[in-house]
C-alpha cells in the first residue's frame, strides 16, 4: 500500500494503455487470413531452431484422415509451420528449442506440453485442409495455385541462398524433406489457403449485419474519452485500519472539494494543477501533454475501477463523479466528455462476423472427418 500511485495507474499510464486498446481494436481486422493457413516462409526463414519435429523417413505414415495416410513430411510441413509462426509467443515463455517446446507444459490439468499442442494443432489444421479441397472439389470451385507456388518456392529459393544451402537441404533443415517430396503438401496448403480466401469472400458480413451486432453489444465496442484525476490515502504498508480510514477521508474531502468546483463549472485540468500531488503539478500544468485526458478507453479498459459509470447508458457529457475504490485505497474525480464509435469500429465487427462464420462452415465441413492414429504418434489432447 506504500505509496499508492506506484501501484495505481497514473493518467499518464491511462492515456498510453487507451491508446493501445484503440490500437488492438484496430488490429482485430488483420487476423481474417489464416483461419486454416500456417506461416508463409518469411515469417520462418531464420527459425531453423525448431525444425523439423519428426526425424523420419519423410514418405513414410504418421496418422490418418479418413483412413489415408498423412505422410511426416506433410505433419512437419504444417507442425514446424505453425510453430515458427508463434516464435514470439514462445520466446515470452523462455522457449527457443525443440527442448523447450517438449519440457514446458502448455496445459497444467492435462500435463500436456507445448509441443503437444502444435501437434494437435497441426493434425486439425490438416484435416480442416482435407475438408476444405474436397469441398471444393464437389462444388467444381478450380484452385490454380501455379502462380502462388512459384512465389513461394521463389522465396525458399531465396531463404536458402540467405543461408549458404541449396533448396533441398534448406527443406530439409526446416521440414525433413526434399522439394520433391514436399511440393504435393505445399501446393495442398496453398489451395486449402485460397479457398478459404474465396469463403470469406462468399460469407462476408453485410453492412445490416455489422449494424446489428453494433446495436446489440454498444459497450462492447464503444469508447470514450473523460478526465480524471486520482486521490490516493496516504498511507503506507504499516498503516493501521483506523489509519487507513482516516487517510481515506482526508483525501476524499480533497476530492469532494474539487468535484464541487467542477460540478461549479471551473476547468478541470487547471483544478488538477492545484489537487495533483505535488511532484507532478508540473506535468500537469503543462498544456501540451493534457495529463488528465484519456482518450479511445473501452469498456474492457483494465485497472478502472469506474467503468461501470462510464460506460452507464445514459452518460452525457459533463457528468461528473467521485469514485471511490477501497481495493485500491483511493478516490477518483472523474469527468465524462464523449461516447463514440470509432472509425474503424463497423469494419472490424464485419471482419469479426466473416471470420466467425467462415470458422464455424469450415468446422461443418470438417466434422465428418476422423484422425485416426494407429502408431500412436499423436498427443493425447
Amino acid at each position: 500500500m506504500e505509496q499508492n500511485n506506484e501501484k495505481n495507474m497514473t493518467n499518464y499510464d491511462r492515456k498510453v494503455l487507451a491508446r493501445e486498446e484503440a490500437a488492438k481494436r484496430e488490429k482485430k481486422k488483420s487476423v481474417l487470413y489464416a483461419v486454416a493457413a500456417v506461416a508463409i516462409v518469411a515469417c520462418i526463414a531464420a527459425l531453423l531452431i525448431f525444425a523439423p519435429m519428426l526425424k523420419k523417413k519423410a514418405n513414410s505414415e504418421f496418422f490418418k484422415i479418413n483412413n489415408e495416410a498423412v505422410s511426416v513430411a506433410e505433419f512437419n510441413f504444417h507442425y514446424t509451420s505453425l510453430v515458427n509462426n508463434n516464435a514470439t509467443l514462445l520466446s515470452y515463455l523462455g522457449i527457443s528449442d525443440v527442448a523447450g517446446l517438449q519440457s514446458t507444459v502448455y496445459d497444467s490439468e492435462s500435463g500436456a506440453t507445448w509441443a503437444d499442442f502444435f501437434a494437435d494443432r497441426a493434425a486439425q489444421t490438416l484435416k480442416e485442409n482435407r475438408a476444405l479441397l474436397a469441398d471444393a472439389k464437389e462444388k467444381g470451385i478450380e484452385l490454380n495455385i501455379d502462380k502462388e507456388y512459384t512465389d513461394y518456392m521463389d522465396q525458399i529459393k531465396a531463404a536458402a541462398e540467405t543461408s549458404e544451402m541449396d533448396v533441398d537441404t534448406y527443406l530439409a533443415s526446416l521440414y525433413g524433406a526434399t522439394e520433391k517430396q514436399l511440393k504435393n503438401v505445399i501446393k495442398d496448403y496453398l489451395a486449402a489457403t485460397l479457398y478459404t480466401e474465396k469463403l470469406t469472400e462468399t460469407h462476408a458480413a453485410s453492412d445490416e449485419e455489422a449494424q446489428a451486432e453494433y446495436d446489440a453489444n454498444k459497450k462492447e465496442y464503444d469508447s470514450v474519452n473523460y478526465r480524471v484525476l486520482e486521490f490516493a490515502a496516504d498511507i503506507t504498508e504499516e498503516s493501521t485500519e483506523e489509519e487507513i480510514a482516516t487517510a481515506m477521508e482526508t483525501a476524499k474531502k480533497k476530492a469532494q472539494e474539487m468535484l464541487t468546483k467542477v460540478q461549479a463549472g471551473e476547468d478541470f485540468e487547471t483544478l488538477c494543477i492545484t489537487y495533483a500531488p505535488e511532484e507532478r503539478r508540473d506535468k500537469y500544468a503543462d498544456s501540451e501533454t493534457d495529463l488528465s485526458l484519456v482518450e479511445d478507453a473501452s469498456s474492457t479498459y483494465p485497472y478502472e475501477p469506474f467503468n461501470d459509470w462510464l460506460f452507464e447508458t445514459d452518460r452525457k457529457e459533463g457528468d461528473s463523479t467521485l469514485y471511490t475504490d477501497d481495493n485500491t485505497n483511493a478516490h477518483y474525480v472523474v469527468l465524462f466528455e464523449k461516447r463514440y464509435m470509432g472509425d474503424t469500429v463497423m469494419d472490424s465487427i464485419k471482419d469479426t462476423l466473416t471470420y466467425d462464420a467462415v470458422t464455424k462452415y469450415i468446422e461443418t465441413i470438417s466434422a465428418d472427418y476422423t484422425i485416426s492414429d494407429p502408431k500412436g504418434n499423436l498427443p493425447v489432447m
